[in-house]
């Protein structure tokens, strides 16, 4: 079983350091360089692909809605963001502006945001966009009247920053999707876990930035990073093989027909670019 410390002192083993730990909180120069640099060099690696073992799902947690929507048949506040280019000149106030009908917390563990979608039970959501199916959306919106928001072809979602109760900086991802489906790429820092190709990207990552932090040599830091692109690439192409394959495009000719209703989720959705 691989932990902390092994992955770690493997990475000081591909530097060179002829070193070792015995545990993180040891106060060895080489244990203070794991620990400043792990987390980091773990997120920024999971953000390189949609790795299936790192992938959840969860339904979204609703901060905001629409005034009009079910979930906000009043327009009382909290509503989505509404961006200032929207700003009505006759004086219209916030509640009657609506960019997006939702607005969603950002998943505590998400390192990376792949897919919003509808759950399986609701029409409405094919390759990566969001298809408005009639009566879908109550008429009551002000937003038909002020803002012109396209029925068919809008973006699933986007990410965007909000303000919480209390005035703190928030990270939310806004949709037109009632109850989505969040699919993301969660922060899991537990090599156990971990596919076998991916602890070896990692370790020569993590050697990467300990060259710098130890050593201080930028050739052996260059040939620690390239080494690392290497295996990482060979980790995604492994990690994507084992995946069912899913075709993500339906030709022009399929999508005149109207919305198709997805029916599952794809390993690797559409979204994730």
């Amino acid at each position: 079983m691989a932990s902390f410390v092994d992955i770690c002192n493997r990475a000081l083993s591909v530097i060179g350091t002829r070193s070792s730990i015995a545990s993180m909180g040891e106060a060895s120069p080489e244990a203070q360089a794991c620990t400043l640099h792990f987390e980091a060099c773990c997120r920024a690696m999971l953000r390189l692909a949609p790795w299936s073992f790192a992938t959840a799902t969860v339904q979204g947690a609703l901060i905001a809605a629409a005034p009009g929507t079910p979930e906000n048949p009043n327009g009382t506040s909290p509503i989505p963001l509404v961006p200032l280019s929207m700003a009505d000149p006759a004086g219209s106030t916030p509640s009657q502006i609506v960019s997006w009908l939702y607005e969603y917390a950002w998943p505590r563990d998400c390192v990376r945001l792949r897919q919003v979608k509808y759950p399986c039970d609701q029409p409405g959501y094919n390759n990566g966009v969001v298809q408005f199916w009639p009566g879908m959306v109550s008429a009551s919106i002000f937003a038909s009247e002020l803002v012109d928001i396209s029925m068919q072809n809008r973006a699933s979602h986007r990410i965007a920053m909000d303000h919480d109760a209390f005035g703190n900086r928030i990270k939310v991802i806004l949709s037109n999707i009632e109850g989505a489906l969040i699919i993301y790429t969660a922060f899991v820092d537990d090599p156990d876990l971990w596919d076998d190709e991916f602890s070896e990207a990692f370790t020569y990552y993590l050697g990467a930035h300990l060259t710098g932090a130890l050593i201080g040599d930028k050739q052996v830091d260059k040939a620690m990073l390239e080494k690392a692109t290497m295996l990482a690439a060979q980790a995604r192409a492994v990690d994507a093989n084992e995946q069912p394959s899913s075709p993500n495009h339906t030709p022009d000719w399929i999508r005149a027909r109207g919305p198709i209703p997805d029916t599952g989720i794809s390993p690797y959705p559409v979204d994730d670019n």
